[in-house]
């Protein structure tokens, strides 16, 4: 006689704990400085700028909600109900416009649409550079760092 499998109560596991983070790039721009994901408001392409912990424009509040599957979703701390949706760049909008999934790819993180076919690029390693979608890339400039805020930076 077989007995049933065991089943366990597992958690699912997020790639990142919920919280403020704040989010560079692997590269860094001509002048060495770290540049983080910087949001501009509604309906405007985001872009990267020299990384300041101090600027709520690249404070990204992250968190986790439980619906019939878990959702990992993320939003502008300055700008709470607003997301990232994608067009010819990476833009702010309304809240929920896109899932974005965060994958860990050794050393960093990329950001990818829920089907993985497109993720998250700099169009350059300068400041104001938009933040682009690319199709199957991978490269420095589609890796993340994500640091929670109040940690000593870098990460």
């Amino acid at each position: 006689m077989s007995s049933a499998p065991k089943q366990t109560n597992k958690t699912p596991q997020f790639q990142l704990d919920p919280g403020v983070y704040i989010i560079y790039n692997c590269v860094l721009s001509s002048n060495g400085e770290q540049l983080a994901i910087t949001f501009k408001g509604q309906d405007k392409s985001i872009t990267v700028t020299p990384l300041d912990s101090s600027s709520s424009n690249q404070q990204n509040l992250k968190y986790n909600e439980e619906r019939a599957t878990p959702l990992q979703y993320e939003e502008p701390q300055a700008s709470q109900g607003l997301a990232a949706g994608w067009r010819d760049t990476i833009y702010t909008g309304q809240k929920k416009l896109q899932n974005w999934g965060i994958t860990k790819d050794e050393p960093a993180y990329t950001i990818r649409d829920g089907d993985k076919s497109i993720m998250w690029s700099i169009q350059s390693a300068a400041r104001d550079a938009l933040v682009i979608p690319l199709k199957e890339a991978i490269g420095e400039k589609q890796c993340w760092i994500f640091c929670k805020v109040d940690t000593p930076l870098p990460c």
